[in-house]
């Protein structure tokens, strides 16, 4: 009962609690996401003028630039030190010094220009710069890294291109506080009849844009200029961007990212066309980002405190309801008293008490079910233990029988001590604790033995009693009937006649005359005999196979006669043998048989089945028995 008021308690006030953490939640979201509009619509305004300011202020200084450094190539002065085809070394100064003078003059004319230079195509430049003066006419003198050097050597005619920035003092080889740290490098390829094939280079101070991005600096943007290949030409930050990508593609999204200094920012873009340059504005959401905070703190605060008085008012009205709970407490001790009536009284209004009232009488019927079942139980415990006590009583007939069925068989050896013609011995393993496997041996008159093997289909009790009746039907006939087809035929009709468990055997019998050593047999159904004939190996003897015995009236059987010569062994067996099977499925089959009997062949009959015994054993491992294994085996040694 504890446990459920307790329960109650928790449900009852779960919903209290989802309700603010969920208003909570549902304020501080919408605040953010209406805050965060706020603050993006007011920067796209600030973006929209900065862009067109910028825009505005850069495309004319670059087209002024280029013009101008076009108009200075059609000077002569220019074009005849490109082809450097002089026949004295003085000429080639004063065409070096007209050079110098012309450039200098005419870059002093453009501020936006810093320098002007010329590679010709075997990387060899020349050209001015303020602080020095470049006709490095050897290629090896060529200052420039040669990644730039071969960004403008691969340029199409007709395209520029955008390099750098570069270090004033990788062109100088020197620094100093007038040499520029950022130099831009505008590039295209000049073919004309006047040059032959060169690359004009005009370099631009990166200073030249600071007072234009000086007037749109706000305390928390960083303005950045990429060419087109994402080459950060210029920026108004400290530091470099270090992945130009995720600047450009999260620009323009309203997405708030932290960037590499780990500060919360937001970024916005904008194409150029002259030049084809992606400006990017990167703002600072931090500030932002702590009214957020502060605004959630105040939320949450607000929240904790509903919840507080809610809480409050919980515990004001749960203890107004508490006499349905000490009615409830009286119904469990009752229980407990052994009085599983339902309680009889009628509950308040509120729905969780009148459940846990009905949960209370549905508990007296649970433990009136649980009474019934517990006797149940009781009743199948006894029942088990009968059916076990029934289950010793017939493993002990079980065992019985077993010996029963062994003292039926012939078990005595050897079974003739004053027989010297003859060395016999047989064995049967049934596998469960009775078989349908027999085998017999018995003189039929002082010169006469009768030998039967035979296997009945089945197994367990059944296969035993029919066994036990076909052997003793087998015996009669063999001693009033002449021929080992002729009793087969007896014992067929017999077994045919009284066969009402549809039951059949098949049967291998022989009849040795021990005077001459001649052997006849039939065959019911029943594996082929082994045969070992003096200092041979054992072979399979295919017989003709008649019909088993029991499954069809009035069938013929087949007699045929062997000629033993002392020395010789038979050996007969039923299916066990070859059909014993390992546990991967795998049968022992008649070749290893065979090799089994060859490989003890010399021995006496009761070697050569354990023997064989020993192989199958090995063979089958731990896989469970499957068949009856019944094994009989005759040495004849002649008449004494």
């Amino acid at each position: 009962m504890k446990q459920k008021l307790q329960s109650l308690r928790i449900r009852m006030l779960l919903p209290v609690i989802t309700m603010s953490v969920f208003v909570v939640a549902m304020l501080t979201t919408l605040f953010s996401r209406a805050y965060i509009n706020m603050i993006m619509q007011q920067e796209q305004e600030v973006n929209a003028a900065g862009f067109d300011t910028i825009s505005r202020s850069i495309t004319p200084i670059i087209d002024s630039s280029i013009s101008a450094v076009k108009s200075i190539m059609t000077d002569n002065r220019v074009a005849g030190y490109t082809r450097l085809q002089y026949s004295s070394e003085e000429a080639l100064i004063h065409a070096r010094i007209d050079c110098r003078d012309y450039l200098r003059s005419e870059i002093s004319r453009n501020e936006a220009i810093y320098g002007l230079l010329f590679m010709r195509q075997d990387g060899s430049l020349f050209g001015t710069l303020p602080e020095g003066n470049f006709f490095l006419d050897d290629p090896q003198d060529n200052p420039l890294p040669e990644a730039i050097k071969a960004q403008i050597l691969n340029v199409p005619r007709g395209q520029t291109v955008w390099a750098g920035p570069v270090s004033g003092a990788v062109l100088y080889g020197f620094e100093n506080e007038k040499t520029p740290q950022n130099i831009m490098i505008a590039a295209w390829k000049s073919v004309d009849v006047l040059y032959g094939e060169c690359y004009v280079m005009i370099l631009m101070d990166g200073s030249i844009f600071e007072d234009l991005f000086a007037k749109m600096q706000d305390g928390k943007s960083t303005w950045y200029i990429f060419t087109e290949d994402q080459t950060a030409i210029y920026h108004t930050g400290q530091n470099e961007c270090q992945n130009p990508d995720r600047l450009i593609s999260q620009s323009n999204s309203g997405t708030v990212f932290n960037n590499e200094d780990g500060i919360p920012v937001c970024t916005f873009s904008m194409e150029m066309t002259a030049p084809p340059w992606e400006l990017v504005r990167e703002v600072s959401m931090e500030s932002y980002e702590q009214v957020i905070r502060r605004v959630r703190s105040a939320v949450c605060l607000t929240g904790a405190v509903v919840l507080l008085i809610a809480l409050a008012i919980y515990r004001l009205w749960l203890k107004k309801f508490m006499g349905q709970f000490n009615l409830l407490l009286k119904g469990i001790v009752r229980m407990g008293q052994g009085e599983l009536k339902p309680i009889e009284s009628a509950p308040f209004t509120i729905g969780e008490f009148e459940i846990m009232q009905q949960e209370i009488n549905r508990t007296s019927l649970a433990l009136n079910h649980q009474m019934d079942t517990i006797r149940r139980m009781e009743r199948e415990q006894m029942e088990q233990e009968n059916l076990l006590k029934e289950k010793e009583r017939l493993a002990k007939e079980l065992i019985t029988a077993r010996h029963i069925q062994s003292s039926v068989l012939p078990h005595i050896f050897p079974p003739f001590p004053d027989r010297k013609e003859i060395n016999l011995f047989a064995s049967m393993d049934p596998a469960r604790d009775v078989g349908g496997d027999f085998y017999d041996f018995f003189f039929i008159d002082e010169d006469h033995l009768c030998l039967v093997i035979a296997d009945v289909s089945g197994k367990g009790i059944p296969a035993a009693l029919f066994m036990m009746f076909a052997k003793r039907i087998i015996e009669d006939y063999a001693r009033t009937e002449h021929g080992a087809d002729r009793i087969l035929e007896k014992t067929n009709e017999s077994l045919c006649d009284n066969n009402q468990a549809e039951m059949f055997v098949t049967v291998w019998l022989g009849i040795l005359e021990i005077s001459t050593g001649r052997l006849t047999a039939a065959n019911a159904g029943h594996e082929y005999p082994a045969i070992r004939k003096k200092g041979g190996p054992f072979e399979l003897y295919k017989d003709k196979h008649g019909f088993v015995i029991g499954g069809m009236d009035g069938v013929p059987y087949t007699e045929y006669s062997l000629q033993m010569n002392p020395g010789d062994k038979i050996f007969v067996y039923t299916d066990g043998v070859p059909e014993a099977t390992a546990a991967n499925e795998e049968l022992f089959g008649t070749d290893r048989m065979i090799d089994a009997l060859n490989s003890c062949a010399e021995g006496r009959p009761e070697d050569i089945l354990h023997g064989v015994r020993r192989a199958v054993d090995a063979f089958v491992g731990d896989a469970e028995q499957f068949d009856d294994l019944t094994m009989m085996c005759l040495e004849y040694l002649g008449p004494k």
